[in-house]
């Protein structure tokens, strides 16, 4: 009895407490709201409700054809003589004549610089009397050879002193010929090393001689390119001067500047009038191999993840491809590239928000024609020869009862095919 009176006692105190009451309130509604929600749910349905399909990108495409294409690569390069020759005295001696001036052209053997005689001419004199006298001794020792009184030893003297006669014949011969100094072959004098007076050692510098035909072109190519240049390629070009020029590819090296890792490519030119010089800055083309190539925009090109570049184009079932290319070279509507199939469907407008996978909706600008002519020639059912024949027995209908009232649209159309392939033929030549 007295533990309920004290249970009622406590329950009057927390009702008359507000705070009490209040957090009584609230956990009763909490447990009422809970309670309906177990009751009144149903159970989840696990069916799952199918996503809706997606819509398409619709793109642009356009058909492109392979067509041959010769590349040729673009050097930069410079005009240089074929020799650059310094000719030397070959004998010590006083300059006295320069006989050839600075950029004059000269022919093989004409004298450039001439240096003093000298004593040169009184030793030839005395050089040959040398030879003179030796050859009388060696003729007499021969005779007295024949009658037997003469040794063998000394004929071989008289024989050695007239071998030695004629070698300082031939040397003082020499070094009066050289006191002429003359061109190696045919050239332009580049410049002069001495004036008159100056006096030269054995084998000081007189001038500087430069071969001009042919004149050599020569530039340095990539590493990607050195591969593709061969030894006799024709080869073009034009000078800062405006001069053109043309001609064979003589050199391609074989060891790369280890600096600029660039290998030196020489073009041997023609110039028989000497009027291309030395030195000037050239713009040489060189062909490459030809193969098929297409010509697109620069627009359509772009990057895939790696960082590689190339177009995105539509395979049969016109899914998103990703094709890689090389640029080849520039064209006047836009660029050569290689690494595309024969024909290739290319995106041309909506590239940039498709990605290499997706099935697109594209509308291709220009179909290829045989799929033109199977359209326009598909069989076709005139609708009211369809109406006609509805009542008449299925044994008693036919195909050309249903289609021969198109025979003349067909004629008609296979005229319209053969019109519009005329067309494309004639705007191809």
């Amino acid at each position: 009895m007295m533990n309920t009176q004290r249970f009622r006692d406590y329950l009057d105190y927390i009702w008359s407490n507000k705070n009490y009451r209040l957090s009584l309130y609230l956990g009763t509604a909490t447990l009422i709201w809970l309670g309906s929600g177990l009751i009144g749910s149903e159970p989840e349905s696990k069916e799952v409700a199918a996503p809706a399909e997606i819509a398409k990108m619709r793109v642009q495409a356009r058909y492109i054809e392979a067509r041959d294409y010769q590349p040729s690569i673009r050097v930069r390069a410079r005009t240089q003589a074929n020799r650059h020759v310094s000719i030397r005295a070959e004998i010590s001696g006083r300059v006295v004549a320069l006989l050839a001036k600075e950029g004059q052209a000269v022919k093989r053997g004409e004298v450039i610089c001439e240096l003093a005689l000298e004593d040169r001419q009184l030793r030839l004199r005395e050089t040959k009397s040398a030879v003179e006298q030796a050859q009388m001794e060696y003729d007499g020792a021969l005779r007295l050879k024949s009658g037997g009184y003469q040794s063998a030893t000394a004929i071989a003297g008289a024989k050695s002193r007239l071998d030695s006669a004629k070698a300082n014949l031939l040397r003082s011969e020499i070094d009066l010929a050289n006191v002429k100094i003359r061109a190696p072959f045919s050239g332009v004098v580049d410049s002069h090393s001495v004036d008159v007076g100056d006096f030269m050692d054995r084998g000081d510098e007189c001038g500087v001689v430069m071969d001009l035909n042919p004149i050599i072109v020569r530039g340095r190519v990539s590493e990607t390119e050195v591969g593709h240049i061969e030894i006799g390629s024709e080869a073009s070009g034009a000078l800062l001067t405006g001069q053109k020029v043309a001609g064979e590819v003589t050199l391609v090296g074989y060891a790369s500047d280890e600096v600029t890792r660039s290998f030196p490519v020489e073009v041997s030119v023609d110039n028989p009038d000497l009027n291309l010089r030395s030195g000037i800055t050239t713009d040489i083309v060189i062909p490459t191999h030809r193969v098929m190539a297409h010509v697109i925009s620069p627009s359509l090109l772009s990057l895939d993840d790696a960082g590689g570049l190339g177009v995105r184009t539509l395979k049969d079932n016109h899914q998103v491809e990703f094709v890689r290319i090389e640029l080849i070279g520039d064209h006047e509507q836009g660029v050569w590239v290689s690494g595309l199939t024969e024909r290739a469907l290319v995106i041309t407008q909506g590239q940039e928000y498709v990605s290499d996978g997706e099935l697109v909706e594209a509308v291709v600008v220009n179909p290829p024609m045989e799929q033109v002519a199977e359209e326009i020639l598909a069989p076709k059912i005139d609708a009211n020869a369809v109406l006609q024949n509805a009542d008449r027995p299925d044994s008693e209908v036919t195909e050309s009862a249903v289609t021969q009232p198109v025979a003349a649209d067909r004629d008609a159309s296979a005229a319209k095919v053969e019109t519009v392939v005329n067309t494309v033929e004639t705007a191809d030549l």
